[in-house]
């Protein structure tokens, strides 16, 4: 599922690079729209791993119903005590 997704996704930004690239009257080769997606299709291409555990968190954190908030709450008590002290 994972593969089938990261083969869709990177597709799909191909797919807008080179409507970017040639979408303009005139075939512009440094088109900023057809670099923006060919440097994002890459980006989702190498860093799948990283976009996919970051979905997983966020879905395994609606199930959880840990709030963010809630873990970080030592953290943050300890950064406000450190400013009020200065």
């Amino acid at each position: 599922m994972a593969s089938i997704a990261r083969f869709i996704s990177t597709a799909g930004a191909l797919l807008l690079a080179i409507g970017g690239f040639f979408g303009t009257t005139p075939a512009d080769p440094l088109n900023p729209f057809g670099l923006l997606f060919l440097v994002l299709s890459g980006v989702v291409w190498l860093g799948w791993e990283g976009i996919w555990n970051a979905y997983s968190y966020a879905e395994e954190s609606r199930e959880r119903s840990d709030p963010i908030l809630l873990r970080m709450a030592p953290f943050l008590v300890i950064k406000a005590g450190r400013r009020k002290s200065v």
